[in-house]
């Protein structure tokens, strides 16, 4: 992104005053091991970082922590499990107030993710992900997402997804990172799907955009990141509308779309709540993406998010 100022957030934000929204994140948790290096790596060679970190990382658990530094706290059902890199996990989510509901099966590894960021910001990541995991809702985990005012979904853990997605009773938010077969018959249960431009259908469809595939599913609305560019969003039988995200000099894009997603919750949640808060939560999710993307570190960032 071209430099810029500081991000120009929403003024209206939660206030203490108002109750805590319940949403409850369900998905992907790894360890992520951070690298920061000022050349690319060569294949076959060693090369020395200028910094590193070790935090807990995946989509879903991203957005939660996002969300619990905008609102107080956020839930999240995934699968961390036992073990030193589970332990790390789950005490770097816990102290930026993110509840877990801990739903591993039997011998779970907690997946294990390589994060590179280039010296332009741009990140590299190479992780197993959770695409094929036999993890399944437990009580405590059923009882989260049945009180959940909105559920965000990003498709790792298939039966944990699909459970959530028939029992919440709130609003149903897809993070469409990448294409995933098993979720492609799920898009029309979705209020909003929230993807990249380059998403792409599975099969793909030769001709047909990302926002007609994804309404003709049947979602009830579909949000289109484009990097750097304008942001796009449409609900069923309505207008396309954009905005643009704001212009900063880009540092670290780890996680970017992770904070969209959370912030896009947190937006969605704000009175009134739901989807007529759209472009609320589209412009809020874009701000809090670009600040993210204008700081160095997986959570240093979040010191610069605007208090209530």
């Amino acid at each position: 992104m071209r430099p810029g100022t500081r991000p120009n957030f929403p003024t209206r934000m939660l206030t203490p005053e108002m109750p805590s929204p319940q949403a409850v994140f369900v998905g992907l948790t790894t360890l992520d091991v951070i690298q920061r290096v000022t050349s690319e790596p060569r294949w076959g060679r060693k090369g020395v970082s200028e910094s590193s970190e070790l935090v807990a990382g995946g989509p879903a658990a991203n957005a939660a922590v996002t969300f619990a530094a905008l609102i107080g706290s956020a839930t999240l059902v995934t699968a961390v499990g036992v073990g030193g890199a589970a332990d790390a996990a789950r005490q770097d989510l816990q102290q930026h107030g993110v509840h877990v509901i801990d739903c591993a099966p039997a011998r779970w590894d907690l997946p294990i993710a390589t994060c590179i960021i280039a010296a332009n910001g741009e990140r590299t990541v190479i992780s197993p992900g959770a695409t094929t995991s036999e993890a399944r809702l437990n009580p405590r985990a059923r009882e989260a997402v049945a009180r959940a005012e909105a559920l965000l979904i990003d498709g790792h853990h298939p039966l944990l997804a699909r459970e959530a997605l028939s029992l919440t009773r709130g609003l149903k938010v897809l993070d469409a990172g990448s294409a995933k077969t098993h979720v492609e018959p799920w898009l029309g249960e979705f209020d909003v799907v929230v993807c990249s431009a380059d998403y792409a259908p599975q099969p793909q469809k030769h001709g047909v955009s990302v926002t007609r595939h994804v309404l003709a599913a049947g979602a009830g609305a579909v949000v289109v990141t484009h990097g750097s560019g304008p942001v796009r969003w449409q609900r069923q039988g309505a207008r396309e509308y954009s905005v643009d995200p704001p212009q900063v000099k880009t540092k670290d894009t780890l996680g970017a779309g992770d904070a969209f997603h959370g912030a896009f919750i947190a937006g969605l949640l704000q009175e009134p709540p739901g989807l007529e808060s759209l472009a609320r939560a589209v412009k809020l999710a874009t701000a809090i993406a670009s600040l993210r993307c204008s700081v160095v570190g997986a959570r240093s960032w979040l010191e610069q998010l605007p208090r209530t």
